[in-house]
């Protein structure tokens, strides 16, 4: 687990906290969730007890330039259901995020873009499953 002061965890958190606020699932720091929640886990393993959840993971920031830094973050999202279940969560998500100004309003961030989305058929529990990657262009911390 990353260091809990690290500007991508902040950024991670900032994300759950906007996914939460936007009823596209429930974050708490602490605690579990109950198996009909669509719990938001920020750095941590896919839960295999939880059928809907959503997993944020903070990759390593790249430096662009001497102050500009490129924050990356995956979202792992799993939902009992079909692909076009899965897909219009998936365009929840984009919609909340991509090609916005200021999103989220910390660490500098002026630009974020999804940069790819990747699909899984359900699973044998009748989850699918989506992974997207996003990339925020920020100041260095």
């Amino acid at each position: 687990m990353a260091d809990l002061d690290a500007p991508e965890i902040t950024l991670c958190r900032t994300i759950a906290g906007m996914l939460h606020a936007a009823e596209l699932g429930i974050y708490q720091a602490t605690g579990a969730y109950s198996k009909t929640e669509h719990g938001i886990i920020i750095d941590g393993d896919l839960p295999t007890t939880i059928d809907n959840c959503t997993v944020i993971i903070p990759e390593t920031p790249l430096a662009d330039g001497s102050s500009d830094m490129l924050y990356r973050v995956q979202l792992l999202t799993r939902i009992k259901g079909r692909l076009p279940v899965v897909r219009a969560r998936a365009h929840r998500i984009f919609e909340l995020f991509d090609h916005r100004e200021y999103t989220p309003n910390i660490l500098g961030i002026s630009w974020t873009e999804e940069y790819s989305r990747l699909y899984f058929t359900a699973d044998t529990q009748g989850r699918g499953m989506v992974a997207q990657n996003f990339q925020f262009r920020g100041r260095r911390q």
